[in-house]
C-alpha cells in the first residue's frame, strides 16, 4: 500500500481510464520529494504516541512502587526491631515491678532470712529468669547502641544484686549501694523506653517525607500522562473525522449512485486543501477505483443496450429459423398437408433431390419396421401438444439397397452400415389455439449411437478374453425367468476356478497368467453346446451356463474336469492348472438373478474345502449351512452384549505333586436359539470379520476379574489363568496398545499370554516387539500347539517365551507309537535348557501321566483332571484343593 500511495502524480498507473492523471488536480498530492501521510503511516505514528504515554506511566509506576517498597520495608524493620524491643522491655518492666523481682524481694526482706518460705525463693528466681530472658532478648535483636548498653548493664546490675542478696545475705552489698543500683535500674528502663519513642519518630518522620515525596510524583507523573492522554486522544478524534470519517461519506454517496446507475455525473473527491480531487492515500486510491469503475460500467452499459438493440433485430427475424435448424430441417402444415424436407434431409433419408414433397407415409417407408411405430407415436404427440411444446424420436433409416445378412469381406455388419437419425419438433398453434404447424430438424447420431454400443459391449464383457462378464450374466438370469422354452429346472451354473492359477501367476508373472487365462477361455468355449455360454466373472473365476437341465450340466462339468486334465499352451509353455466347479441346478425357489449364482459360489467354496479338482452339486444342506453361519456373525456382538457368551476354566495341575495351579480361560456361546455353539465354529467367523477385537477383549476383562477374585479368596496365593491371543488380535496395534494400558493398572499379576507357533513367524521382528512388550509387563508367555506348526527352535530361543505347550498331538500319540516317549523327552529337556516350563495338553489317561511325569514335563491339564468348568465349579474345585 505505501509502495502504491507514494508514487509521483505522473506515475500513476497508465491503465486508470477516463484521463484519471489530470483529473487527480492540485490537490491530490504533495509536492516533489514529500511523502504522503496515509492512513497506515498515520496509524503508526498515532501507536508510537501511544507507546510513548505507556511509557510515561510505567516510569511513573515504577518509581510508586520503588517509593512504597521502601516505606514498607522501614515498617517492617520496625516490627522486626523495635516492637520486639518494646515487647521485650515492657516484659523486663513487668517482672521487676508489681508482683515482680522487687515485690518478692522485700517479702522476704520483711520475713526475714531464716522467715524466707521455699515458694518465696522459687518465686523470685522465676522473676529474676524472665527478667534476664526478655533483656537478652533487647539486646540480642539488634547490637545496641551506646546509651542502649549502658542502660541495659544497669538494669543487668541490679538483678545481679538481688540475686547476691538472696543467695548470701553475708556478701550483700550496703543498703545506700543497693539503693543507688535500683535508682540506675530504673534511669535504665527510662532511657530504654525513650529510645524506643525516638525510633518510632525518627521512621514515622521518614515515612511522612516519603509519603510527600510520592505525592509530587504522582501529581507531577499524572499530569504529565493526562496531558499526553488528551493530545492523543484529541489527535485520534481530529484523523477519524477529518481522514476517515468525512471521506468515508462521501465514498459511501458515489457508492450508492453506482448502485443507482447514476453514471453520467463523475465522482468527485476532495484533496488536501478542500480542492477538487483524490487524495494520495487509501480512501483516495478507493475513490479513484470507484470513479474507474463509473467510468467501465458507463461504457459496459452502453455496450450492451447496443446489443440488446441488435439483438431484438435479429431474434425476430431468426427466431424460427434458430429453432429448427440441426442439420436436416423439415416443416409439416397440418392445414395445408404440406410437408417440406431439406436438401440435407432427404439425403440423410434417401430420397431422391428432386422428386417433390412426400406425404408421411412415403417417409415412413424409408424408416426401420421397428422404429415406426415409435415415430408415429412421437408425431402424434406433437399434434395434440401445445404450443411451443417440443418432441423428440430416434430411429433407424433403411439403407437404399439392402444387403445380404452376415459380415462384408471388411469384418463390417449390416447393423454398422445402418444410419440413426434424431428427430426434434416443436409445435405452433394458430390463433384459434389448435395445433397449426409442426417444425423441427433432424440430426446423423450414428456415431454416437455406435459408440453407445461399444461402451454396452464394454461394461458387458471382460476386456482381458471378450467373454461376457458379470453384469452380462444377471442381465441374461433375470430374462432367462421369462424367457419361452426354458423351464424354470433347465437351468444351470458351473463356477469355475483355477485350481494353482495363482503359484503360474507369482512365478512367471501376470503376462503369463494372462495368457493363461485367454487359453483357459478358449478350452471351456471349445467344450459347449450351442445354446451355452461362458462368462469371466473376474480374478480366474469363469461360470458357465447351460440352459438344459441338471444332467447336461453334470455331464459338462465332466468334460470341463477331463480337458483340463491336459497342459494349457501358454507363452511357449505347457502349464497344468485344474479345475474345482461348483454346480447349482434353478430350483424354482427364487427370484433372485443372484441367488442360482450364489448357490454354485457356495458348492465351490465346498469343493475347494475338500481338497480342489472336484464338483460338487449344490444342496439345500449348503445353504442351510450358509445360513447358520451368516446368522452366527449377525447373532455374535448381540450375544456378546446380552451374556449369552462365557468363559469355563480348564484346570492346570503340577505333574510332580498334583497341585493345582491355575486354569486356561476358554469361551463358549450358548444361543438362545441354536443352542451350544462351538468355538470351532464361531472363532473363525469372528476372525474373519474383525469381531474376535471386542470377543478378546471381553475374555481378557472377565479372566482378569475371575483371576483378581479367586486370588483374593486364596489370600494372593500365586494363581494363574491363561488367556488366548489370535493372530487377529496380535497384528491390531491400537488394540494391543488398549490391552496393555488395561493390565498396566496391577492386572497383569498371574496372568498368562497363549500365543501359536504360526504367529510368530509370519513376521518375526514384529511378533518379537510386540511379546517383548507383554513380557516387560510382567505377562507370563506360553508358546501354544508347540510341534504343530513349524516347530522353530531359533524361534523358540529368540522370542521372550516362559512356558511351552505341548499340542495333544503328541500326548494322544504316546500308546500307539513307543517312539513318542523319546520325542517328548527331548521336547521337555530342550525347553527345560532353555529355561522353558512345560504345560502337556490333552491329558486323558493314568499312563500318559506317568509318562509325562517320568520324563520331567512340569504341568498337564485335560479331562483326566477336570473339563472345562463353570465359574462356581471352579471355585468347588478351588475349595476342594485348598487353595482359598
Amino acid at each position: 500500500m505505501t509502495d502504491i500511495v507514494s508514487e509521483e502524480p505522473g506515475a500513476l498507473p497508465k491503465a486508470l481510464p477516463g484521463g484519471m492523471h489530470d483529473r487527480a488536480g492540485p490537490g491530490s498530492g504533495s509536492g516533489p520529494g514529500r511523502r504522503t501521510l496515509t492512513i497506515a503511516r498515520s496509524a503508526l505514528l498515532l501507536a508510537a504516541a501511544l507507546v510513548v504515554c505507556l511509557a510515561v506511566m510505567l516510569a511513573v509506576g515504577l518509581q510508586l512502587m520503588q517509593g512504597m517498597d521502601r516505606v514498607a520495608d522501614g515498617w517492617r524493620d520496625y516490627d522486626l526491631q523495635a516492637a520486639t524491643k518494646s515487647d521485650a522491655l515492657s516484659e523486663v518492666r513487668g517482672h521487676l515491678g508489681l508482683g515482680g523481682v522487687i515485690d518478692h524481694f522485700r517479702e522476704g526482706a520483711q520475713a526475714g532470712t531464716a522467715g524466707h518460705a521455699a515458694g518465696d525463693h522459687a518465686a523470685l528466681d522465676r522473676a529474676l529468669a524472665l527478667a534476664r530472658a526478655n533483656l537478652a532478648i533487647y539486646r540480642d535483636i539488634v547490637t545496641p547502641g551506646e546509651d542502649e548498653a549502658r542502660a541495659i548493664a544497669a538494669i543487668a546490675a541490679f538483678l545481679d544484686a538481688i540475686q547476691v542478696q538472696m543467695e548470701d545475705p553475708a556478701a550483700a552489698i550496703p543498703a545506700e549501694a543497693f539503693d543507688a543500683c535500683r535508682r540506675d535500674a530504673v534511669k535504665g528502663l527510662a532511657a530504654l523506653n525513650s529510645h524506643l519513642s525516638a525510633q518510632r519518630a525518627r521512621l514515622t518522620a521518614a515515612t511522612l517525607t516519603d509519603i510527600e515525596a510520592l505525592q509530587w510524583l504522582m501529581a507531577v507523573g499524572g499530569g504529565i500522562i493526562a496531558v499526553l492522554v488528551l493530545a492523543l486522544a484529541g489527535t485520534a478524534v481530529w484523523f477519524t473525522r477529518s481522514r476517515i470519517v468525512g471521506p468515508l461519506g462521501r465514498l459511501v454517496e458515489d457508492a450508492r449512485r453506482l448502485a443507482r446507475r447514476d453514471l453520467d455525473r463523475p465522482f468527485q473527491g476532495w484533496g488536501r486543501r478542500r480542492e477538487p480531487g483524490f487524495r494520495r492515500d487509501e480512501l483516495g486510491l478507493l475513490g479513484r477505483s470507484l470513479e474507474d469503475s463509473r467510468t467501465a460500467l458507463r461504457d459496459l452499459f452502453a455496450a450492451i443496450e447496443e446489443k440488446t438493440r441488435r439483438l431484438g433485430e435479429s431474434e425476430r427475424r431468426y427466431a424460427m429459423a434458430a429453432a429448427a435448424t440441426n442439420d436436416g430441417l423439415w416443416d409439416w402444415d397440418l392445414e395445408s398437408g404440406d410437408f417440406y424436407l431439406s436438401a440435407r434431409l432427404r439425403q440423410m433419408l434417401h430420397l431422391p433431390a428432386d422428386g417433390g414433397d412426400p406425404g408421411l407415409a412415403a417417409l415412413l417407408a424409408h424408416i426401420h419396421p421397428d422404429d415406426r411405430h415409435a415415430v408415429l407415436a412421437a408425431i402424434r404427440q406433437g399434434e395434440h401438444g401445445a404450443d411451443g411444446a417440443s418432441f423428440d424420436v430416434e430411429f433407424r433409416v433403411l439403407p437404399p439397397n439392402p444387403e445380404p445378412e452376415g459380415p462384408k469381406p471388411d469384418g463390417s455388419t449390416q447393423e454398422d452400415a445402418t444410419r440413426w437419425l434424431h428427430l426434434h419438433g416443436i409445435v405452433a398453434a394458430g390463433p384459434d389455439g389448435r395445433v397449426a404447424r409442426l417444425a423441427g430438424s433432424a440430426a446423423d447420431v450414428s456415431d454416437r449411437k455406435s459408440y453407445e454400443a461399444r461402451l454396452v459391449h464394454q461394461a458387458t464383457h471382460d476386456f482381458l478374453t471378450g467373454l461376457p462378464n458379470r453384469a452380462y450374466l444377471i442381465h441374461w438370469l433375470r430374462g432367462s425367468r421369462t424367457a419361452e422354452g426354458i423351464g424354470r429346472s433347465d437351468l444351470a451354473l458351473l463356477f469355475l476356478d483355477l485350481d494353482g492359477f495363482k503359484v503360474v501367476n507369482d512365478s512367471l508373472g501376470h503376462a503369463v497368467g494372462d495368457r493363461v487365462l485367454v487359453a483357459t477361455a478358449e478350452r471351456i468355449a471349445g467344450l459347449l453346446e450351442p445354446g451355452e455360454f461362458v462368462v469371466r466373472l473376474g480374478g480366474d473365476e469363469f461360470v458357465v451356463a447351460v440352459p438344459a437341465g441338471r444332467e447336461a450340466a453334470i455331464a459338462r462339468a465332466h468334460a470341463l474336469e477331463t480337458a483340463f486334465q491336459r497342459p494349457l499352451c501358454a507363452g511357449g509353455m505347457d502349464l497344468r492348472v485344474g479345475l474345482s466347479i461348483g454346480l447349482a441346478v434353478d430350483d424354482g425357489t427364487s427370484d433372485d438373478p443372484d441367488g442360482l449364482l450364489r448357490d454354485a459360489d457356495i458348492a465351490l467354496y465346498r469343493a475347494k474345502e475338500h481338497g480342489k479338482g472336484r464338483t460338487v452339486l449344490f444342496d439345500a444342506s449348503l445353504r442351510e449351512a450358509i445360513l447358520i453361519r451368516s446368522r452366527l456373525q449377525r447373532d455374535l456382538t448381540p450375544s456378546l452384549e446380552a451374556g449369552d457368551i462365557f468363559l469355563v476354566y480348564q484346570p492346570i495341575v503340577s505333574l510332580p505333586d498334583g497341585r493345582l495351579t491355575g486354569f486356561e480361560a476358554l469361551v463358549r456361546w450358548r444361543h438362545p436359539d441354536l443352542g451350544p455353539v462351538s468355538p470351532a465354529q464361531f472363532i473363525p467367523i469372528a476372525e474373519e470379520t474383525g469381531q474376535i477385537l471386542p470377543l478378546g477383549r471381553h475374555v481378557l476383562e472377565r479372566a482378569v476379574e475371575q483371576l483378581g477374585r479367586w486370588r483374593r479368596m486364596a489370600g494372593g496365593a500365586a494363581l494363574t489363568v491363561n488367556v488366548n491371543l489370535s493372530a487377529r488380535q496380535m497384528w491390531d496395534e491400537r488394540y494391543v496398545d488398549d490391552m496393555l494400558a488395561f493390565l498396566a493398572g496391577g492386572r497383569a499379576d498371574g496372568l498368562k499370554v497363549e500365543v501359536t507357533e504360526s504367529m510368530t513367524v509370519a513376521d518375526h521382528d514384529q511378533a518379537r516387539g510386540i511379546l517383548e512388550r507383554f513380557h516387560a509387563l510382567g505377562v507370563a508367555l506360553c508358546m501354544d500347539d508347540f510341534g504343530t506348526g513349524y516347530s522353530s527352535l531359533s524361534h523358540l530361543g529368540s522370542l521372550p517365551f516362559d512356558i511351552v505347550k505341548i499340542d495333544k498331538s503328541f500326548v494322544s500319540a504316546l500308546g500307539s507309537d513307543p517312539r513318542q516317549e523319546s520325542l517328548l523327552r527331548g521336547i521337555v529337556e530342550l525347553a527345560h535348557r532353555i529355561g522353558l516350563e512345560v504345560v502337556a495338553e490333552g491329558v486323558e489317561t493314568e499312563e500318559e501321566r506317568a509318562v509325562l511325569t517320568r520324563i520331567g514335563c512340569d504341568y498337564a491339564q485335560g479331562y483326566l483332571f477336570a473339563r472345562p468348568l463353570s465359574v462356581a465349579d471352579a471355585e468347588a474345585l478351588l475349595l476342594a484343593a485348598g487353595r482359598p
